[in-house]
């Protein structure tokens, strides 16, 4: 399936605004003869650094957009944060420069990793990580590349600002530095490398680089305001004085990346991008300033393929009967009862039962219902989720919980729960150390209650033959439909920008979300659809078992092969293609 791309139009609104008629005729002469060679792929997040997705995105998609695009080179192009990595699990490369930043000059140099990958076939490939003294020092106690300061959010913001900044002006020396200096396709991820696109043009104008485009994939609607002279900053010649006659005070990241870009922006799931001109929480919420841009250009939705492999008993060579996939639902559910009894580490807290006694006993007909991830109370809803179970009976479900928290804080509501749901619901704080692969296989229903979700993790559920429910958004769209699991939505009355804004402005202390008509309505519709789930299980049990196998045909729909033919296409367009 090719991405049709026929209505895009390249969006160089402020091309103008930096640069002179007779620069943007050699930035355009540059890029009608650009070959697509080096492919740079830009993010804050790498294999040693993870937060998000987009972690997972980089140690996926790079093979393949080499190998079935038949790229020469492709690299990542990434921080070292030395309070998160160990350099000594990288190779320095001898490289060193000076970047210009803030009317200062400052030393960079760069580490590598090599990447030797099997498929689609076997392979290298290399990770170059951007090192600068006093620079991408993320916090100490939580290793997140995105938290600079735990407890001061404007500090947070200025130091995330900063560090990108300075990576958007270092990206286009360190390739210099490497001696990559033509034919080159910037592929930029989220905000904080959206600035590539003015400074890889200033690039080709000042002879650091002969020829560079930009592609630009937002993984969600984050974005930052960027101040004049912050710009300024990482500016050169006339663009900087330009700059100093610009009105206002600032614009985005966004406002000023995606109207440099050069070929269409892109997003992680089809039906995300759909929602970021449809959906009121990003047209009025998160992106009401980027309405004009993406009305103009268009956003183009590019599925992500699949982060786990399936198993080899359930994998798409192998024809399973109802009756195959229930022996190997009860087997993997039982390995999970052993590990749910067994399992105790210091952070978890909450305690399954059956009839007051051992979890093992439990009855193969009483579901077991599983969330993960990380635990953020604008988007994951685990808050939701708590709600809606503290309506079920005791050993009616059994519900197991692995939130990722950044502050002890946030678990406040999951111990307040975990009374109220006592024999019902253990919470393990944190990753799993044993037992997360018997999780997601032994599970009955894998629980996805997002507020927003540009791709979402639905088709790992699957693979592990665990049936979805999940809130109809995003990705999940694209993922869960009536043949494999569970959608839902919160009654229409209540999706409102105000109550909106109320659900984000009390992200810090949940429980006051009780109140909120629109948290109200997702958590009663959750419970719903949760009622429907187990009655299913428990009372149609082939129909159950059909889920699970029309999930695990589902799942051949997200491959990797597709997502890097599609992004190819995106680079394509680059030159007019």
């Amino acid at each position: 399936m090719t991405l049709d791309l026929n209505a895009w139009t390249r969006d160089w609104a402020l091309m103008s605004s930096f640069f002179s008629a007779k620069e943007i005729n050699r930035i355009s002469d540059r890029l009608k003869k650009l070959k697509i060679q080096n492919a740079v792929f830009c993010s804050f997040e790498n294999r040693f650094a993870k937060s998000g997705g987009l972690a997972a995105v980089t140690t996926n998609i790079l093979p393949y957009l080499k190998e079935i695009n038949h790229i020469a080179n492709v690299i990542l192009m990434t921080p070292f944060y030395p309070s998160i990595m160990d350099s000594k699990l990288l190779q320095s490369t001898g490289k060193s420069f000076s970047v210009p930043f803030n009317n200062k000059m400052l030393q960079a140099e760069l580490y590598e990793y090599t990447w030797h990958y099997t498929k689609p076939r076997s392979g290298s490939l290399k990770e170059y990580y951007l090192k600068a003294e006093g620079l991408f020092e993320t916090s100490k106690n939580i290793k997140d590349p995105y938290l600079y300061s735990e407890s001061d959010t404007q500090l947070n913001d200025n130091l995330m600002r900063q560090n990108s900044l300075f990576f958007c002006k270092a990206a286009p020396l360190a390739l210099q530095a490497l001696g990559i200096r033509e034919n080159i396709v910037f592929h930029l991820q989220e905000w904080q490398t959206a600035l590539i696109s003015l400074t890889a043009k200033a690039a080709m104008l000042n002879g650091t680089l002969e020829s560079c485009a930009t592609a630009q994939t937002m993984h969600n609607s984050y974005d930052s305001f960027i101040p004049w002279a912050s710009l300024a900053g990482i500016a050169n010649g006339k663009a900087r004085q330009n700059i100093s006659l610009f009105p206002g005070a600032g614009a985005t990241a966004y406002q000023i990346g995606l109207q440099l870009a050069d070929a269409p922006v892109t997003t992680v799931s089809e039906h995300y991008a759909e929602e970021f001109t449809t959906d009121i929480l990003q047209t009025e919420y998160f992106a009401p300033h980027l309405q004009n841009i993406f009305l103009k250009s268009g956003v183009y939705g590019v599925n992500n393929g699949m982060f786990i492999e399936l198993s080899p008993e359930l994998s798409s060579e192998v024809k399973l009967s109802i009756d195959e996939i229930r022996k190997i639902k009860l087997k993997n559910r039982k390995a999970l009862l052993k590990v749910l009894a067994s399992y105790k580490p210091k952070e978890r807290f909450g305690e399954l039962t059956y009839k007051g006694k051992a979890i093992s006993r439990l009855p193969d007909n009483i579901p077991i219902i599983v969330m993960s991830g990380r635990l953020d109370p604008l988007q994951k809803g685990f808050d939701i989720l708590l709600r809606a179970i503290e309506k079920f009976a005791e050993d009616e479900i059994k519900v197991v919980l692995t939130p990722m928290a950044t502050r002890r804080a946030d678990l406040d509501y999951f111990y307040e729960a975990a009374c109220k749901c006592k024999g019902n619901l253990a919470v393990f704080a944190g990753r799993m150390e044993k037992g997360f692969s018997e999780l997601q296989a032994g599970a009955t229903f894998g629980l996805m209650p997002s507020i927003y979700e540009p791709f979402g993790a639905a088709v790992e559920y699957m693979a592990n033959g665990t049936v979805n429910i999940g809130r109809s958004t995003g990705g999940l769209v694209d993922q869960i439909n009536l043949k494999c699991g569970y959608l839902y939505k919160e009654d229409a009355v209540f999706y409102t920008l105000d109550n909106i804004r109320d659900f984000v402005e009390t992200a810090d202390i949940v429980q006051a979300r009780k109140t909120n008509p629109w948290a109200q309505s997702m958590a009663d519709n959750l419970y719903e659809v949760l009622k429907k789930a187990v009655n299913t299980y428990q009372n149609s049990q082939d129909q159950y078992y059909k889920l699970v196998l029309n999930g695990l045909k589902k799942v051949n729909n997200f491959k990797w092969e597709t997502n890097a033919q599609k992004y190819f296409q995106v680079y394509e367009k680059i030159r007019g293609i």
